[in-house]
């Protein structure tokens, strides 16, 4: 016997051994489900027993928990398993394991090393039907990683993506005609991810060798990262905006690397608004006349209740609208740089990923330019190093933190866009609190039950029962007590009207059949 309670099996184990005991039966679940031999659930069952200690569990579905346990056991090994395998083996959504999977490596300080890609070749190259020639396959697809890696492709780059461009590109070389999909559907990547690695690797020297000399021949030059490359790109087409150089623009020579045809000069066309963009502007037009009626309504009445006769225009309101839905952009786009025409249209200034116009190296303030001197632990005062931002760079400050107006136009639009789903919640909040009311009568008519069985068992004459009582001495009454006593409170059962079927000694009373009798008596004689 422990401290715990006693179990049913008539032992007794404190919550916290119980809780270890049901985590390791789940993960020996789950690994015979992903095959994984019994070190990795003796390591998984450490990871789970730490995130108990830790609470980690709280809050969280055990099986979440268990899978990221087993997958960090995994890239702690180095296996070939990859989180959707968890996915698809507990059918749970992948994004939401790799969720559980990061705080729980946050939560722990566990430095997983990347993951090699090479790792996956031979286990997808057995699914894409290659026959004999899939060991050969495998090794191209090997060598093409390793290349990679040098080309800076596999930096910052998922593995399945470059596993997958990998083995499309080594399965066309050997002669089998695989697409894009049939990579896609074995290693469960995007489509668009496969492509965009194989056109970087295109842009490589290593892709006009052969076959044969790919394989015996080792380019010793390293190109730049593909991100880089772009960047530069960008860059070039922003400086030969700003200068007025038309030549450069047309010669072709800033098209895309990674294009072919119309696609790589497709940059120079400006982009056509689409329908939805059409009604986002009216939505948003919609909106802000609302907005800024219910605005300036508001501004008029307080008007009226500072006891004030003029016209609100005339008292120096506002005649700027209340809200615009278009101020912040606009805030951005007066600092973008012209675009250039030319004979095919008009090329616009490039922006950046972040949405803001390219800022070139000679564009640079002095503050931009200027090291850092505050550091990093240090507490920053946000009043003070607002104040001290420069002018030039004032809006752009006000540009990131949103203002009251902001965010009620913000809310506006997002009411506005999620109208059904709001419904849908509004609904469901109403049909829950409907439930909850019916809930909560039942429970106050159990109770009027409860109450109505309390006052028979004080009217009755047994109410108490001794130890050693023998049913056959029991009354008609104190039996009956018994089984109801015995069984759960029915709301069916009127117990005043069971405490009036028994007398005082105990037995049925005849008081209702005398009742009865009397009535029938009464009725023939009125008859007659």
């Amino acid at each position: 016997p422990g401290g715990g309670r006693g179990g049913q099996y008539g032992f007794s184990r404190q919550s916290r051994e119980n809780t270890l005991a049901s985590g390791r039966r789940s993960i020996q679940g789950v690994a015979g489900l992903m095959r994984l031999g019994p070190h990795y659930v003796d390591s998984a069952h450490r990871l789970f027993s730490v995130a108990v200690e830790r609470n980690f569990t709280q809050g969280r579905k055990r099986a979440h928990v268990i899978a990221a346990c087993l997958y960090t056991s995994c890239r702690q090994e180095k296996s070939q398993h990859m989180l959707i395998d968890f996915s698809d083996a507990l059918q749970i959504n992948v994004y939401t394991l790799g969720t559980c999977f990061l705080k729980f490596r946050r939560l722990l300080g566990l430095k997983l090393e990347i993951i090699d890609p090479a790792l996956y070749i031979y286990r997808f190259a057995a699914h894409l039907n290659l026959d004999e020639k899939a060991n050969q396959v495998a090794m191209t697809a090997l060598r093409l990683v390793s290349r990679m890696k040098r080309d800076w492709i596999v930096a910052g780059r998922r593995p399945a993506g470059i596993c997958a461009a990998a083995l499309l590109i080594a399965a066309r070389a050997h002669g089998f005609e695989r697409q894009h999909h049939d990579v896609t559907k074995v290693l469960k990547v995007c489509g668009l991810t496969v492509m965009t690695r194989v056109r970087e690797f295109e842009a490589t020297p290593s892709a006009n060798l052969t076959l044969n000399r790919f394989h015996n021949e080792d380019i010793e030059a390293e190109v730049d990262p593909p991100v880089f490359t772009k960047n530069r790109i960008r860059e070039a087409r922003a400086k030969a905006v700003a200068e007025r150089d038309v030549d450069l623009l047309t010669s072709g020579a800033l098209d895309n690397p990674n294009h072919k045809g119309k696609w790589a000069s497709r940059w120079r066309k400006s982009k056509a608004v689409t329908e939805r963009e059409q009604q986002y502007a009216a939505m948003y037009s919609e909106l802000e006349t609302e907005m800024t009626e219910h605005a300036l309504e508001s501004q008029m009445n307080e008007t009226a209740e500072k006891g004030d006769d003029k016209d609100p225009i005339e008292a120096g309101l506002r005649k700027e609208p209340a809200m615009s839905f278009i101020r912040a952009e606009q805030n951005v786009e007066h600092r973008r740089p012209g675009g250039i025409s030319t004979l095919h249209g008009e090329i616009a200034y490039p922006m950046g990923k972040n949405h803001r116009p390219v800022v070139l190296a000679n564009q640079a303030t002095a503050e931009e330019l200027t090291a850092p001197v505050q550091k990093t632990e240090e507490i920053l005062n946000f009043e003070e190093w607002k104040a001290a931002v420069p002018t030039d760079a004032a809006d752009e400050v006000d540009f990131l933190f949103r203002s009251d107006d902001e965010v009620r136009e913000r809310e506006a639009v997002f009411n506005a866009q999620n109208k059904d789903y709001i419904e849908t919640q509004t609904q469901k909040e109403n049909e829950r609190l409907v439930a909850d009311a019916a809930t909560r009568a039942k429970q106050e008519d159990e109770l009027a039950q409860e109450e109505g069985r309390r006052r028979y068992l004080k009217t009755s004459r047994s109410r108490k029962r001794k130890e050693g009582w023998d049913p056959n001495d029991l009354t008609t009454e104190e039996a009956l007590l018994e089984v109801v006593r015995a069984r759960k409170i029915s709301r069916k059962i009127n117990y005043d009207a069971m405490s009036a079927l028994f007398d005082d000694s105990g037995n049925f009373s005849t008081n209702l059949l005398d009742d009865k009798e009397r009535k029938k008596e009464e009725g023939a004689t009125g008859e007659a």
